[in-house]
């Protein structure tokens, strides 16, 4: 016998003395402890998870290290000659080195942790299983119970509805603990393969276990609505009814395949029936709706395809090195400004593959992809030209789980996902082991002992890099509490935070720094030059979402610096223009400051990118308010109709200023004495809204005006009918119409009305309608021209504001031609030609108005000693400045100390 046979014997000897199978089963169980963790007050269960991950690594070296007797010593010159081993090595090395062209290192070394926390699972695991795959149907069963565990949770929601719950909330609400709703459906996918081969090797209760545990998992996969599970399980069933029919075209073949597809029949019946009560829209109307929306059309799919072509973008301008590992979730900002909404960041390319390419370089990228192709054909030709029956169940079962892991690194990142990553761990040994299985490789107990140390001193240093970034997620949870973007004050400080920052990472799951946050906490603190400091930190770790421009902007305008507000809004829109929270506070700022250049250009990029009937609306009052000329502004909203002809606001945005329009327009025609032209306006007015008070209004003056006083009566009770008109001067007018109409009752009844509203006119004739059955034809007629002249005087002061002073002097007048004693009518042709500078024609008309009584507040006296002032006589003048004095008037009082000594 040679030495090297004796040197197997002894080897197989050894192990039977290796590491027991309850080790081995408690390892992997605990492994799956994952899915069951609490969040720790951590904001994101990864990092607790990896941290989780890490510890078990440290204790697994450890085992390794003290107990190495034990410990195959042909594992390391196995991994040592593996391909498979070398090509992940090979990527974890090139992922370091990415390191040195990263603009943030703090993002590298976090995400460096975390594979290298998986790449020690690895290595471990394969110690730990070598000698070791007898156990595949325990570890089977292991796995079954855990995704039984782990969709019960979910399931249980949907056996027993409660009354109040509404399904479409259960439905959204489904996450488990595994971080969000895809994940869930992705962890459970993974797990399939192994209740599949559970379920054609058992037989009796452990059967039906699995089985159960098979309809259990997809039916929640289903409830999910997500599409990448999907597309799995049709894979890998196909690919184990191939296998299954391949080793035995027999009825029992038959019988396992319909052992398989029943409790998918009877899941898809379930989750169909949750779907029909939810009388949801989208993702949870049938499982058939969401099989049909898997395409390239949909908004989910487009968004990927934005991604990924984002991330090549990336590569092909960083091929090399990459922009550095992790740092994809802030250096894609800037490549999503135009297809991401408000603050939304895709954070992931939602492709392993091409995140990878894109974060350390395209010859990396390629390493990756490798180690999925040589695992996919390493395992395939295990299935199909393996003799060795265990060898062959873990050939499918890891070609199984490298499909699923590969489907979903296509379209998610499971790399960075612990309920993914300890399976991709778990292939990575299978397909080792597997292939190594009979061939002896041999080292000392030494070398198994350095390699230990090693593998405990790596996981010492993750697990306390691992912690580093489980404190600083535990901080992002207690900032997302205080929710500080929105609330004045936090259970924390500015400098809590800052106090509290951890070294790395320096963003949040969310992409947002940490030194962004503490600024916030200071604006609330009041604390600007901390806040502006601590933005300006932030600035240099992500600088690309417009946040920090928005929160600049926030400490000019509370400084009262409004034009460095301005400038901070427009940097911050043209950073993120689909923001519409941004959006809106720029174009506020715009319309404030009246720059209707602005609003045009900042609504046609928002419309662009977002185009709502809404963005519309608001530029348009924008516009407005800034003074937009009327035919562009009509345009603009006839531009805005052609997209949205049913959007009422813009309808009635259009309609009032189509009104304004016609309104100003009708008094233009009335100043130019053009009165039917005026009638039109105002009766153009009326069609686009036949309640508009003031059209009627003046419709009604308009008959008024031309003795049509029925005609008047109607328009200006029309005008009433709606509220709005306040100052009494319709129910003055409306009065005076009935009393040309000689309806004395509705006549008093409006001017009582009127004077209710205290209008001016109404005061000075109500008095006259009292006991009316004693009043004589004369005293009427008087009264009636009481009421022409104070229409008149009326008349004439609006003609005054107006600039229009010959009409105002022909309406004084007329008032004069009715009651040549009118002391108001003597009264203001006296201002009128004090105005005009004709002071000796004033003076006359003054004196004419102080004949007779009635003007006792001084200001006649007033003007009256200013007309004496211009033609030099101070005697004079002093005189009616001391009578106008007596009566109170303040003008007197201010001047008479400098003019009459």
């Amino acid at each position: 016998m040679n030495s090297h046979a004796i040197d197997k014997i002894i080897n197989e000897t050894k192990r039977s003395q290796t590491i027991s199978n309850f080790t081995v089963l408690a390892f992997i169980i605990s492994l799956l402890v994952i899915d069951f963790l609490p969040y720790f007050k951590s904001l994101e269960i990864i990092n607790p998870q990896f941290l989780y991950l890490s510890a078990i690594n440290f204790v697994l070296g450890t085992y390794f290290y003290f107990n190495s007797d034990i410990t195959s010593s042909t594992i390391f010159p196995l991994l040592k000659r593996s391909s498979i081993f070398r090509i992940y090595l090979a990527f974890i090395l090139l992922c370091g080195i990415s390191f040195f062209a990263a603009r943030n290192i703090s993002l590298v070394a976090t995400k460096f942790t975390e594979i290298a926390i998986i790449f020690c699972l690895f290595v471990n695991l394969t110690i730990l299983l070598k000698d070791k795959l007898h156990l595949l149907y325990k570890i089977i069963l292991i796995v079954g119970i855990s995704a039984f565990l782990q969709a019960w949770q979910q399931l249980c929601n949907f056996i027993i509805i409660p009354k109040q719950a509404s399904i479409i909330d259960l439905l959204t609400a489904m996450k488990g603990n595994t971080g969000n709703i895809n994940i869930l459906a992705a962890s459970l996918t993974i797990k399939v393969p192994f209740l599949m081969l559970g379920i054609t090797h058992y037989a009796g209760y452990k059967k039906y276990f699995l089985l159960t545990a098979l309809f259990s998992v997809t039916a929640v996969i289903f409830l999910t609505g997500a599409r990448a599970p999907l597309i799995n399980l049709f894979l890998i069933y196909f690919f184990y009814i191939i296998y299954l029919l391949k080793e035995t075209f027999s009825r029992l073949s038959f019988i396992k395949i319909i052992h398989l597809i029943v409790p998918i029949l009877i899941a898809v019946l379930f989750a169909n029936s949750i779907f029909e009560k939810s009388k949801a829209k989208g993702r949870y109307v049938s499982l058939e709706n969401r099989v049909s929306e898997i395409n390239t059309k949909d908004a989910s799919s487009q968004a990927r395809l934005a991604y990924w072509k984002n991330a090549l973008k990336i590569a092909e301008k960083n091929p090399i090195f990459g922009i550095g590992l992790g740092n994809y979730q802030v250096e894609s900002i800037p490549y999503e400004r135009t297809i991401s909404d408000d603050s939304i960041v895709s954070l992931h390319a939602h492709n392993d593959f091409l995140e990878i390419l894109s974060e350390t370089g395209i010859l990396n990228g390629l390493v990756y992809f490798s180690l999925f192709v040589l695992l996919f054909f390493i395992n395939l030709k295990n299935v199909i030209k393996s003799t060795n029956p265990l060898l062959k169940l873990f050939a499918i079962l890891t070609l199984m789980l490298v499909i699923v892991y590969g489907v979903d690194s296509f379209f998610n990142f499971p790399i960075y996902r612990p309920t993914m990553a300890i399976f991709f761990s778990l292939l990575l040994a299978f397909t080792v082991l597997s292939n190594s299985y009979n061939i002896d490789y041999r080292s000392n107990s030494k070398t198994v002992k350095i390699i230990s140390g090693i593998l405990v001193l790596a996981s010492a240093a993750t697990t306390y890099s691992s912690y580093i970034i489980y404190k600083a997620s535990n901080l992002e949870y207690l900032i997302t509490g205080d929710d500080i973007n929105n609330n004045s004050k936090g259970k924390l400080t500015g400098d809590e935070v800052i106090s509290r920052m951890s070294i790395y990472p320096n963003t949040f799951s969310s992409s947002e720094s940490f030194y962004e946050y503490a600024g916030i906490y200071y604006i609330r603190e009041k604390k600007y030059d901390k806040a502006l400091k601590c933005f300006s930190k932030a600035g240099k770790i992500n600088g690309y979402t417009g946040r920090i421009e928005f929160y600049k902007q926030v400490i000019s305008r509370q400084k009262g610096n409004t034009d460095s507000a301005y400038v901070y809004s427009k940097q911050a829109f043209y950073l993120r223009p689909r923001n519409y929270a941004i959006y809106k506070s720029a174009l506020n700022f715009a319309i404030s400051k009246k720059d209707t250049l602005e609003i045009l250009r900042e609504h046609q990029i928002f419309s662009k990118y977002r185009p709502t009937s809404e963005t519309w609306n608001l530029a348009v009052k924008g516009l407005n308010y800034s003074g937009y000329s009327y035919k562009n502004l009509i345009g603009f909203i006839a531009e805005g109709l052609k997209k949205y002809p049913k959007d009422s606001l813009l309808l009635k945005q259009k309609n009032q200023l189509l009104l304004g329009s016609y309104l100003s327009g009708g008094q233009n025609f009335e100043n130019r004495s053009q009165l039917k032209q005026a009638l039109k306006s105002y009766e153009q007015a009326l069609k686009i809204d036949s309640k508009n008070i003031y059209a009627s209004q003046n419709i009604g003056f308009y008959y008024l005006k031309q003795n049509q006083n029925e005609k008047a009566i109607t328009h200006l009770l029309n005008a009433l009918k709606h509220s709005g008109l306040n100052d009494g001067k319709t129910e003055f007018y409306l009065g005076i119409a009935y009393l040309k109409l000689n309806n004395k009752t509705n006549a008093l009844k409006y001017f009582t009305i009127s004077r209710a509203k205290n209008y001016p006119l109404a005061k000075s004739v109500i008095s006259n309608f009292k006991n009316t059955s004693l009043i004589d034809k004369k005293i009427l007629i008087k009264r009636k021209n009481d009421l022409l002249i104070a229409n008149y005087i009326t008349e004439g002061q609006n003609f005054e504001e107006q600039k229009k002073m010959d009409q105002a002097l022909e309406s004084y007048k007329k008032a004069l031609e009715i009651d040549s004693k009118n002391i108001y009518a003597f009264q203001n042709i006296g201002f009128y030609y004090l105005k005009l500078g004709q002071t000796k024609t004033a003076i006359n008309y003054l004196l004419n108005a102080l004949k007779y009584p009635g003007l006792r507040d001084g200001k006649t006296e007033y003007f009256l000693a200013i007309c004496y002032l211009r033609e030099d006589d101070k005697t004079n003048a002093c005189k009616y400045l001391n009578i106008s004095k007596s009566k109170s008037y303040t003008a007197a009082q201010q001047i008479i100390e400098k003019i009459c000594k």
